[in-house]
């Protein structure tokens, strides 16, 4: 058989849960209903119901009758259909008048003991003993009705006066014929103590199983109804170790924090800072230095880096801002080196301004023979010599011509000097 940490246990949040007729509220609880709910163990009754009135255990399984004894006010217990062997435990429950335990397995054996239990209950009036394996004998009703006068009632049928008068005249021989009823039990247990239980048959481990199951089903379908609702509870993270599937040393930023890890601006130290948020306990940081590598969780988020050189853990030093919240680690090295000599910072380019003082002009300096690098741009427009002479944008021009008569003599054309001279050809 399974734990217990597979079964739901009584406890006070389920008995709250059940208590919704009553808006959760305990202490002036009267009455409430825990069937079917794959108990195994009465718990918490005493100390939160002190005033119930009618108590609904059944359709559990309930192997023993404890945490009852103090509630001086109950009236109805239902411990139907459980694996309950003997009565006990109910001797303090004064208001008590009825008693249902139908289907249990309440032997020929315990029948003795727990009619005995019963006679401190004076205002017991109704008793269920229905399926028990002592009712096979056949003296049990005489024999519970000549113990127990205050009963008016045994399994649905009402005592009669004339009966218990018999049940008492005949109760020297019951007790003998019970006695002989018990050392037969005993015999039949102990010849099919090795034998194997029959598949199917009704007993204290059969019922366990089937509750297990019902309770491992009821638990599926409650995680499924949970996911589909989106309340359920996440699995916790597995914090991810030192060194990774290659053996080699982790370095991550899970968290994604700001860092910053200077190892050359002091000679003697490592200072390592880490931007954790500002509002956060410092209780939730776990900070390991290690001579190789600094180590920070924050959260079940690892941040590790490896260190370029190997630092003493014993020295180091762990502080937090008050007003940033920033994380700074002072990790003294082993072997302090040299400072890097830093690059000497590059000028700023600045935008070009105009010139606000006349330039020299482009030439020789006097006779000292330098020439000026400087060219100065004033008046080049209004110097002739360095400004070309604009061309005649006219590409044909007219020229006046005059028709003459076919056959009449012609004046020699006079000389054009753009016009070439006509080649004979040969």
């Amino acid at each position: 058989f399974e734990s217990r940490s597979a079964m739901p246990q009584l406890t006070e949040e389920l008995i709250r849960k059940r208590a919704e007729h009553n808006e959760g509220v305990l202490s002036d609880l009267e009455e409430i209903a825990l069937h079917q709910q794959e108990i195994e163990r009465i718990e918490s009754i005493e100390a939160c119901c002190r005033h119930i009135k009618i108590l609904l255990l059944q359709n559990n399984i309930i192997p023993k009758m404890e945490g009852l004894n103090k509630l001086k006010e109950l009236e109805y217990l239902n411990l139907a259909l459980n694996n309950i062997s003997k009565i006990e435990g109910i001797e303090g429950c004064e208001s008590l008048k009825k008693l249902d335990l139908t289907v249990n397995f309440v032997s020929v054996e315990e029948l003795e003991e727990s009619v005995y239990n019963l006679k401190a209950n004076m205002m017991l009036e109704d008793l269920y003993l229905t399926g028990n394996p002592c009712v096979d004998w056949s003296g049990c009703r005489a024999y519970v009705i000549a113990h127990l006068p205050q009963l008016k009632q045994l399994d649905a049928k009402m005592v009669v006066p004339r009966e218990r008068i018999k049940a008492r005249q005949q109760l020297p021989r019951l007790q003998q014929e019970l006695e002989v009823a018990i050392e037969e039990a005993r015999r039949k247990r102990l010849a099919s103590a090795g034998e194997p239980v029959s598949e199917g048959a009704y007993t204290k481990e059969s019922r366990n199983e089937m509750y297990l199951e019902l309770a491992e089903q009821k638990a599926e379908k409650e995680r499924n109804e949970r996911r589909r609702m989106g309340t359920e509870p996440k699995e916790p993270r597995v914090v991810p170790g030192v060194y990774n599937a290659r053996g080699e040393l982790r370095q991550c930023n899970e968290g994604k924090y700001n860092f910053d890890l200077d190892d050359w601006t002091y000679p003697d130290k490592i200072v390592f800072e880490l931007a954790v948020p500002k509002y956060l306990d410092t209780s939730a940081l776990d900070v390991d230095v290690n001579p190789l590598y600094v180590r920070v969780v924050v959260k079940d988020k690892v941040t590790q880096l490896k260190l370029s050189g190997e630092v003493k853990p014993d020295g180091a030093k762990v502080q937090r801002s008050r007003t940033t919240g920033v994380l700074h680690i002072d990790m003294p090295l082993l072997q302090p080196h040299e400072v890097k000599e830093r690059k000497a910072p590059e000028p700023e380019l600045q935008p070009l301004k105009p010139c606000t003082e006349p330039a020299p002009r482009l030439g020789y300096n006097g006779g000292d023979g330098d020439r000026s690098k400087t060219v100065s741009i004033q008046g080049i427009y209004k110097d002739p010599k360095r400004v070309v002479s604009k061309k005649q944008d006219t590409l044909l021009r007219e020229v006046k011509t005059t028709r003459v008569p076919h056959g009449a003599p012609t004046a020699p054309a006079a000389d054009d000097d753009e016009v070439p001279p006509l080649e004979c050809r040969r």
